[in-house]
């Protein structure tokens, strides 16, 4: 339990101006005694001691703060600054009202933006503070009241994540977002890939929608606090042209781009040692190769000859360490980017 006192009163001093036969002797003027400073006590204390579970919180607001002031003493509302080590700000600020509730949207807010947006407990130390007005005392400034520190622990909304989001830049003038990445187990981890390209000069800038071509909780720079193969503050960017190969976790406000400097097909028909490299086509969006020496032995394909992305399968439905394909052919192609369906697929004829 957090225990403040506050002490408060007024001095007058009121100087005797009167005139009269006798002499007054203006140097020693008279006074009235100042007015004893009062105490008054309050009590301010976190309303719990569990940690709030937002998810389990069906109203509108819960209770974060036991308040009590004495008799005479009212306040109209709260300032919680919340602090936390490790947090993406300095200190976010919420308000409670005067009996020390507080809307569960601004818990979520302050959790979700000073962390991230996973539903994992986060600790604060939480400081209220308040201006407070004493019946029958005529000063306008009010007296400030402010808390030791208390502990609050905040477990967010589980969030809740669209299948894809949407890669709108430059490639394309900022006019279609129709490359995507996917998240299958909607946790928010986005991936797949995405061809990035300057035809206008415009630098090799985009960012994702969350609705294809809807401005609307667009994903920026600014959404990400971790950023791997890019820079910017506003538009995302890359350094060279290409096609890159995206993780965009949205959870934990992070972002990783690795360029694609080879797109290869390994398999039983070259003992699974090097790769047959494909060749990047921008017209259509995909990677090509001819004669690629397929058996239905078994292969797959393989981004820069390493086993850390490979895709396998099923012909339509390409994913990332999936089983041996097995169709033969003599002209194979791979479409990486979802540009023209909701899978990583390729076709062999």
């Amino acid at each position: 339990m957090v225990f403040k006192k506050i002490l408060f009163g007024m001095s007058a001093l009121a100087l005797a101006t009167a005139c009269t036969d006798d002499y007054t002797d203006w140097a020693a003027p008279q006074a009235n005694d100042a007015v004893p400073a009062k105490t008054i006590e309050c009590t301010i204390a976190a309303a719990q001691d569990e940690t709030f579970v937002l998810d389990n919180i069906a109203d509108e607001s819960v209770k974060l703060l036991n308040v009590t002031l004495p008799e005479g003493v009212s306040t109209e509302s709260y300032n919680v600054k919340l602090t936390a080590e490790g947090a993406n700000y300095a200190d976010y600020n919420i308000t409670a009202d005067a009996v020390g509730y507080v809307k569960v949207a601004d818990l979520q807010k302050a959790t979700t933006e000073m962390f991230t947006k996973e539903a994992v407990e986060r600790t604060f130390s939480a400081i209220v503070s308040t201006t407070v007005s004493v019946k029958g005392q005529t000063s306008t400034a009010g007296i400030q009241v402010e808390s030791d520190p208390i502990t609050v622990k905040v477990v967010p909304l589980t969030p809740q994540f669209n299948p894809f989001i949407y890669f709108i830049g430059a490639t394309d003038g900022w006019q279609a977002s129709d490359q995507k990445l996917a998240s299958p187990a909607g946790d928010g981890l986005y991936t797949g890939y995405c061809y990035v390209a300057d035809p206008n000069g415009w630098g090799l800038a985009f960012k994702f929608q969350t609705v294809p071509g809807s401005w609307d909780n667009q994903i920026n720079a600014g959404t990400f606090t971790t950023k791997t193969g890019v820079t910017g503050d506003d538009n995302i960017e890359v350094a060279e042209e290409g096609v890159y190969y995206f993780e965009v976790n949205l959870a934990t406000a992070s972002i990783t781009a690795t360029k694609v400097t080879t797109m290869g097909i390994i398999g039983e028909f070259n003992s699974w040692v090097g790769d047959v490299e494909m060749t990047w086509n921008a017209t259509d969006f995909c990677y090509e190769a001819t004669d690629p020496g397929i058996t239905a032995s078994g292969w797959k394909f393989r981004m820069n000859n390493d086993w850390a992305i490979n895709l396998g399968g099923s012909l339509d439905n390409l994913t990332n360490g999936g089983d041996n394909l097995s169709a033969v052919g003599t002209t194979v192609k791979l479409y990486p980017t979802r540009k023209t369906n909701d899978n990583i697929y390729c076709t062999v004829e």
